[in-house]
């Protein structure tokens, strides 16, 4: 087809992973583990290089301010209060620890057939780190707003305003003016969680000191960070069906993508590449960023 042969075109990216379009809650919840199922060794590489390294920075601390050594682990009562405090914890750490995660799923989404090179998404990761550390670790404890993450690796907004563009506390700010489910179930299913292994543990795997340290220090960690890991994911198509949902991102999408397939017609992909940059909130050929559509 006028010089694009019929291997490359097959693997356009504009073969979507999955389907753009509105979904209900529940249908974007069974996605959400569809997606996991799928893309489970490399999301789980992504989430655990920056899981273990924090989880270990927590746990130092934990034991300086909050359980003390394993040998000195407290009564059950204090313990209950002190792992309410842990989960806090990791649920604010969530988005940075699964950022990215999130940053593989944005190009994941698009560009499925290819092979997604590791180095390439930490790179592009990395150039955003400033903004992550900042609005994610920094200033979280008083930030309310959602899609952080995806708003500055996806978007790829200034953190400053700059002419024509939001700055990301801005663009995260007006996701609040829309309808969010509630995401209240994390909590309810991690401390359901807790009182669960709390009992059987000592029954099936071991008793005394032995199951309270493993359980305090690597058992419940391992299991909230396991949920958090799904939340990850189920915030990014959170994010995309929020952005569907109000901004009618699926039309935008759709013009987008005939635009790129009527350039592989043609044998012109350098119109289909620049289709998916802008897509993508990548540089263009300037070094100037472009507004993020994602």
């Amino acid at each position: 087809m006028n010089g694009v042969d019929e291997k490359s075109e097959k693997s356009d990216w504009t073969r979507q992973a999955i389907a753009v379009r509105k979904r209900s809650t529940v249908e974007t919840r069974d996605l959400a583990f569809l997606v996991i199922g799928r893309e489970f060794k490399n999301l789980a590489f992504y989430f655990a290089l920056l899981a273990v390294p924090v989880w270990a920075l927590d746990a130092f601390f934990f034991a300086l301010f909050l359980f003390g050594a394993p040998s000195e682990i407290g009564e059950t009562g204090a313990l209950f209060w002190q792992n309410c405090f842990v989960y806090w914890i990791i649920a604010l750490e969530t988005a940075f620890v699964g950022s990215l995660a999130t940053r593989y799923l944005g190009v994941w989404l698009f560009e499925s057939e290819r092979r997604i090179e590791r180095r390439e998404i930490i790179a592009s990761w990395a150039e955003r780190l400033p903004q992550l550390f900042y609005f994610l670790v920094l200033t979280r404890i008083f930030r309310r707003g959602t899609f952080y993450a995806e708003t500055i690796l996806l978007e790829r907004t200034p953190f400053r305003k700059t002419s024509g563009r939001y700055s990301t506390a801005e663009r995260v700010r007006s996701f609040r003016r829309g309808v969010l489910e509630p995401n209240l179930w994390p909590a309810t299913a991690a401390f359901s969680g807790y009182f669960l292994l709390d009992k059987i543990g000592p029954t099936l795997i071991a008793t005394g000191d032995v199951w309270a340290a493993a359980f305090h220090w690597a058992i419940f960690p391992a299991f909230l960070f396991g949920l958090r890991f799904y939340v990850v994911v189920l915030d990014f198509l959170r994010y995309i069906n929020y952005r569907v949902a109000t901004e009618g991102w699926d039309l935008d999408l759709a013009f987008k993508v005939e635009l790129a397939k009527l350039a592989v017609d043609a044998g012109r992909r350098d119109v289909g590449k620049g289709a998916l940059a802008l897509t993508l909130g990548e540089e263009n050929e300037n070094g100037d960023e472009r507004k993020g559509e994602i």
